[in-house]
């Protein structure tokens, strides 16, 4: 098949074709007239010269534009010059297309440059990007590295936090953070275990409420704001455990809103230590009178009893030396000793030796106060002591009162036999046995007074900690009250009867114990709830 590339070319051969085929139909038909031939073939001529005139015309009009557009497209698209423009040669719709062309070039250079300032602009912001990219990457492993620091910085507060809360509720002291309305915003442990009251419901309540101690002193606490100074309470009694403290309040520093710190102090052993220590110098200035005094008042006592004793012998209807001197006088002794009976003389007599005595037994007492220099401390095995002191004390008639009125039972709990301490025996056996006999007199004296119980006991412990060695003398006797329970070691003091006793017992116990042995005496007690004494010395070394 013939390929035709361009509307010229069609049509010369649409002008050869028809002009070919018209001399073949006039050959087939074998036309014979000559002069319609000669009509015929001019009327070809005339229209092929019509043609040729209308061909010319169109490829002026039409053709040589359209050539004119496909050389300027082929440049356009083969060229990089975009200065390239079609001519417009007639003012028709060709001239139309080559504007719109022109049009559209104008339009696709001014696209270009778009796109050419846009592909800078995106090529300066992906530089910018990358940088912003790289500053980003930095600034991020800045920040990873601050998050970590900040991590290990939280978790160091948290640690620190969880350090300074333990310190707080690890301290022996209550402390109570309130702020201007005395509601509670901080609660340590110690201050649950006195009060009685956790920290989740002290929290946000008035520190009246859930520490009824402070009730009446609500405005004394609010008056540190106004003095902006501590505040101190001393030794006050809480009514509901009987225990001592020491309360102080004082104004937080440097913070938004007024606030301040409770702290509370359990006093209790203090205050009782402070009272053994002024008893024990009440003991100790005794020994300062017992040496001068001993020496002044033992030997007109052993006149005295010398002296009586001499009178008493001498008296003695039996004695030969006083029935020659009779004989001599005419005496009838036995008269003379029926008028000193009638008399009650020697019942004087009596009284008097008997006075003495207790007087030189008193001084006797007084003189363990001076001894502390001479004393030359042994190992002493605390259960011979013990022992010893028991058995001295079951032979004792007078230890049961009346004898045979009521059962006393002594029992003896030794869980440390070997505990050993430096002492004096018989110093030691004096003090256990005193606090015997006064075990059975406070037994003997409730069972007088009360009569509610049906046997005496006294239960001796022996005990060993922390290198000390630890005696418990306990009964089931009348008690103390608790002003007698603070005096009980003062020389002097006694419960009993006029010359029923000397009050030196037990103070010359505890002076025995403190400044012979260096060990401490104490005392728990309740009216009609027995007593309980503890003495703690320590161990012997090695």
């Amino acid at each position: 098949m013939m390929k035709f590339r361009s509307l010229s070319q069609r049509l010369s051969f649409g002008y050869i074709s028809g002009t070919v085929i018209l001399g073949a139909l006039l050959t087939l038909f074998d036309v014979t007239e000559l002069g319609m031939m000669a009509q015929f073939a001019l009327s070809i001529l005339a229209i092929v010269a019509v043609f040729l005139v209308i061909h010319l015309f169109f490829y002026r009009h039409f053709l040589r534009p359209v050539h004119h557009l496909i050389q300027i497209t082929r440049e356009l698209a083969n060229s990089n010059n975009s200065q390239v423009r079609a001519q417009k040669l007639f003012d028709d719709e060709l001239g139309d297309l080559v504007d719109a062309l022109n049009e559209m070039i104008n339009q696709i250079q001014l696209r270009e440059e778009i796109i050419i300032s846009e592909r800078d602009r995106v090529a300066i912001a992906l530089e910018q990007a990358d940088d912003y990219a790289r500053v980003t990457q930095s600034t991020n492993k800045k920040l990873e590295f601050e998050v970590k620091v900040r991590k290990r910085i939280e978790a160091k507060l948290t640690d620190f936090q969880k350090f300074l809360n333990s310190i707080i509720n690890s301290m022996p002291s209550g402390l109570i953070a309130v702020d201007e309305n005395l509601t509670v915003t901080q609660w340590n442990q110690e201050a649950s275990n006195i009060s009685g009251t956790p920290d989740s419901n002290a929290i946000g309540r008035p520190v009246q409420d859930v520490f009824p101690l402070f009730g009446g002193h609500k405005d004394w606490i609010a008056d540190v704001w106004r003095d902006n100074k501590n505040r101190t309470l001393r030794n006050q009694l809480s009514p509901y455990s009987g225990r001592r403290f020491d309360i102080v309040v004082y104004p937080l520093k440097n913070t938004e809103t007024p606030s301040a710190v409770i702290r509370i102090d359990d006093v209790s052993e203090k205050y009782k230590m402070e009272e053994a220590m002024v008893q024990s110098e009440k003991v100790k200035s005794l020994g300062g009178m017992a040496a001068g005094m001993a020496h002044e008042i033992n030997n007109p006592i052993s006149a005295i009893i010398q002296n009586v004793q001499n009178i008493q012998r001498r008296l003695d209807p039996e004695l030969s030396a006083n029935i020659e001197v009779a004989q001599r006088h005419q005496v009838d002794l036995h008269q003379m000793q029926a008028y000193m009976k009638d008399r009650r003389i020697l019942s004087f007599l009596n009284h008097i030796s008997e006075s003495g005595v207790r007087s030189s037994q008193l001084v006797t007492n007084m003189l363990q106060f001076s001894r502390a220099s001479d004393l030359r401390l042994q190992p002493c095995l605390m259960v011979d002591v013990l022992e010893k002191a028991v058995n001295i004390a079951v032979t004792d008639d007078q230890l049961y009162g009346v004898k045979g009125a009521f059962e006393l039972n002594i029992d003896q709990d030794f869980k440390a036999p070997e505990a050993t301490v430096m002492g004096v025996f018989n110093e030691l056996e004096q003090v256990f046995l005193n606090l015997i006999k006064n075990a059975a007199q406070a037994i003997n004296e409730r069972r007088l007074t009360l009569n509610d119980i049906d046997e005496g006991i006294i239960t001796l412990q022996l005990t060993q900690s922390d290198r000390h060695c630890l005696v418990r003398v306990s009964d089931n006797g009348i008690g103390m009250e608790a002003n007698t329970r603070k005096k009980i070691f003062e020389p002097f003091f006694t419960t009993k009867e006029v010359g029923a006793g000397t009050g030196l017992g037990l103070s010359v116990s505890y002076f025995i114990v403190r400044s012979h042995h260096n060990g401490q005496m104490t005392v728990e007690s309740s009216f009609g709830s027995g007593t309980v004494f503890e003495i703690s010395i320590p161990l012997a070394e090695g």
